[in-house]
């Protein structure tokens, strides 16, 4: 019979059956390894309960009781007695309404319509064109306008700009838990490479950080026909629109 540590433990605990618990004490006889597992099952056990055992066997806080005391003022309310007389009122009041009125509201309705169809909606970072992801809004303008070297309090971080073996400008990017490797391309930046991962409070503890941006880094060193542009090379770029002349 196989001990798996979930039985170990149970045992430990003195929570198997008597049947149970001799097929235990046989495989312990015959594997002295998971004596020592009991034993430190039992000793965590032990530690977990001279700490923990003081708070449970403490008084609970007045406070905390006065909660469950019913008030004097309560009163029992009939939910189902509320929502027939919601009902009725909703009832008689679409009974009553004159027909000017629905057609004004179906007038008002279109009007907030066509006002709404007039207010700006925020760009997103990304949009699909010509079957390809192109950047957008702020993360396009940070492409365009922002200097690897001078980015301190930025959302959205320039981690590298290079040219192409194919002699495009492409620059490495992180905004958020995003990052990415977007090139210069008719007017556009287009997104080569981008990379999801889990946003910073969600992290697990071990999680390595900047593995995101290493791995754009990686890739953007295979892509790369030579070294990064320095502060200079970058800033000769961003006046020439980052196209090659």
């Amino acid at each position: 019979m196989t001990i798996d540590p979930e039985m170990l433990a149970a045992y430990a605990d003195g929570e198997l059956s008597p049947a149970d618990a001799a097929k235990v004490e046989d495989a312990i006889a015959a594997q002295p390894e998971l004596a020592k597992q009991v034993e430190a099952h039992r000793a965590l056990r032990a530690q977990l309960s001279a700490h923990f055992d003081p708070i449970l066997a403490a008084p609970v806080p007045d406070r905390l009781t006065d909660l469950l005391k019913p008030r004097e003022s309560a009163q029992l309310i009939d939910l189902a007695a509320v929502r027939r007389a919601r009902e009725e009122e909703r009832s008689v009041a679409k009974a009553t309404r004159p027909r000017w009125a629905l057609g004004g509201a179906l007038a008002a309705s279109l009007a907030l319509g066509v006002v709404v169809g007039r207010v700006a909606i925020p760009v997103g970072p990304v949009a699909s064109q010509d079957g390809q992801l192109v950047a957008r809004g702020d993360l396009a303008n940070a492409l365009t306008t922002q200097l690897a070297s001078a980015q301190d309090g930025k959302d959205i971080r320039i981690l590298i700009s290079f040219e192409a073996k194919d002699g495009r400008y492409c620059r490495g990017y992180e905004q958020g838990a995003t990052a990415g490797i977007a090139c210069r391309e008719g007017g556009d930046w287009r997104i080569i490479r981008t990379q999801a991962g889990l946003p910073q409070k969600a992290q697990s503890p071990y999680a390595q950080a900047g593995s995101q941006a290493s791995e754009i880094m990686a890739s953007a060193q295979e892509m790369a026909a030579g070294d990064a542009l320095d502060a200079a090379a970058e800033r000769a770029a961003l006046k020439d629109g980052w196209t090659r002349n």
